[in-house]
């Protein structure tokens, strides 16, 4: 019972009992910012497993917090996770990115401060999970190289020189680190110049070509055009016509834009230099694809 304090009568003991009052604590009120280790390997590579784990002191049911997980500036990984009644989280994720990571526990507008690591890239590209992880990224963004594999083979050699290509490197087939460092960044895909329409864009200065959906680049490929004897015409037109298989001139898969123009398969296409007749070629691999994309009356768009 409380002790009644006379400062007038009924005033006085509401007064009193709200003195000795006692408060109840909010559901979800961590008492400070959460704590946080990496588990893993001592040095980080790519496709290794680490573990975010910690403690968020005094959480209670209903409380959450947020990892966030960055690397070189990017967020590749965000979840929200609910301690354990012990106020116990874990939290685990594949290094499938590059190179400086960042991994940060906030809740409640608190933060537990970055842990860091770095990881590196392979000087060569073998076969295995590392090769596939770098076809995979080829496709991320938007460069085509056909069946998914495990190797370096003759689809991530043509999708490697395309990439080269829409980046201003020497024109080869060679993978180098830097090549894997950009893709694993989100970095290097072909930027359409036009962004409406199922379309196709030959960039004549790059010697590339885009297959576009609106602003989507579905798929990117090195290409040949009109050697200055025999130029591709520049400007945008409309497919009219297909033919399958070959023809007499040796073209596969040949669809037509503008009279005696295609896009079409051709052995050979030079990695170097435009040494068609005035069409577009491109790599027989991809021929067959490069025709089912394409629908009659699409516009192509060619320009240097």
């Amino acid at each position: 019972m409380p002790r009644v304090i006379r400062w007038g009568g009924k005033l006085g003991l509401l007064a009193a009992v709200a003195a000795v009052a006692i408060p109840v604590a909010s559901a979800g009120a961590a008492t400070g910012a959460p704590t946080l280790q990496l588990n893993g390997p001592k040095k980080p590579a790519l496709l290794d497993k680490v573990t975010a784990a910690g403690t968020l002191p005094g959480a209670t049911s209903g409380d959450q917090l947020t990892i966030t997980v960055e690397a070189s500036g990017r967020t590749v990984e965000k979840k929200q996770v609910t301690p354990g009644a012990d106020g116990k989280f874990s939290f685990p994720f594949v290094i499938d990115a590059c190179c400086n990571y960042a991994v940060t526990a906030t809740s409640g507008g608190q933060s537990s401060g970055a842990e860091r690591f770095s990881v590196t890239v392979p000087r060569h590209l073998r076969k295995g999970p590392i090769a596939r992880l770098y076809n995979e990224s080829l496709v991320a963004q938007g460069y085509h190289l056909g069946h998914m594999s495990a190797h370096f083979g003759l689809g991530s050699r043509l999708a490697t020189l395309a990439f080269r290509k829409v980046n201003n490197m020497a024109r080869n087939y060679s993978y180098q680190p830097v090549i894997f460092r950009k893709l694993l960044m989100g970095r290097g895909a072909f930027r359409p110049r036009y962004h409406t329409g199922h379309h196709v864009e030959v960039d004549i200065s790059r010697q590339v070509m885009a297959l576009v959906d609106g602003d989507k680049v579905v798929a990117t490929f090195h290409v040949s055009t009109g050697k200055p004897s025999t130029p591709t015409v520049r400007g945008t037109y409309h497919f009219y016509r297909k033919d399958p298989g070959y023809n007499s001139e040796g073209m596969y898969y040949s669809v037509y834009f503008i009279r005696g123009y295609a896009t079409h398969g051709y052995n050979p296409v030079p990695m170097h230099e435009a040494a068609s007749h005035g069409c577009v070629r491109n790599p027989i691999p991809f021929s067959v694809y490069i025709y089912n994309w394409i629908n009659l009356g699409d516009a192509i768009h060619i320009y240097e």
